[in-house]
């Protein structure tokens, strides 16, 4: 994560390529879950923009918007308000001991404001690392390997003998516990030159 972009050019596969699954809006389906509603199938920000804007806004703003409102308690928009819940860490907080219980058991004693953040970061981790798992147990059968994770993504070290497995692939890494949830695909010779894939 601290590493300059420009030395990611010297992470260099063992097999012909690196492959890297990247979940869209990884928090914001996390949060979408949480609260029992339907993952969009499309981009969130996107979907946030057209359903909480009416598509007057683009991309980055929409994004932009969502996040500050979605962290900051004191910020204030009733057409995130009515997508979105900022209270859903309710459902896991024990609020007379200041702990948070996330779905997968984790105890992490947090003050009530942070509340929220650690419920989404910590319960994205959690999805992350599960669907990592689940995708290396099925590359132990082929001659590609999981090289490593970052953040919402994770990265494979992948073999060209596999690329007929690659929809697969991106299927299981997709179908979490908690449905859904819609990835990206990139593809390069190296960790720094990794360019968009579509099946």
């Amino acid at each position: 994560l601290t590493m300059n972009k420009g030395e990611r050019n010297l992470i260099k596969p063992n097999n012909d390529a690196f492959v890297e699954l990247d979940y869209n809006a990884a928090e914001v389906r996390t949060l979408l879950a949480l609260s029992q509603k339907t993952q969009p199938s499309g981009d969130i920000h996107n979907w946030v923009n057209n359903n909480a804007f009416d598509g007057a806004l683009t991309r980055e703003e929409s994004k932009i918007k969502l996040f500050s409102w979605l962290y900051n308690f004191s910020s204030s928009d009733i057409a995130l308000s009515k997508i979105f819940s900022r209270e859903i860490f309710r459902d896991f907080y024990v609020s007379d001991k200041n702990l948070l219980k996330t779905p997968y058991g984790r105890e992490i004693a947090v003050e009530e404001r942070k509340a929220q953040n650690y419920l989404l970061q910590s319960t994205t981790s959690d999805i992350v690392v599960e669907q990592a798992y689940s995708v290396m147990k099925f590359l132990q059968k082929t001659n590609s390997s999981l090289a490593f994770t970052l953040h919402d993504s994770i990265i494979l070290d992948f073999s060209k003998k596999d690329v007929n497995m690659l929809k697969e692939i991106i299927s299981l890494f997709e179908s979490t516990r908690f449905g859904r949830f819609k990835s990206s695909c990139r593809v390069g010779s190296n960790f720094g030159n990794m360019k968009e894939f579509k099946l």
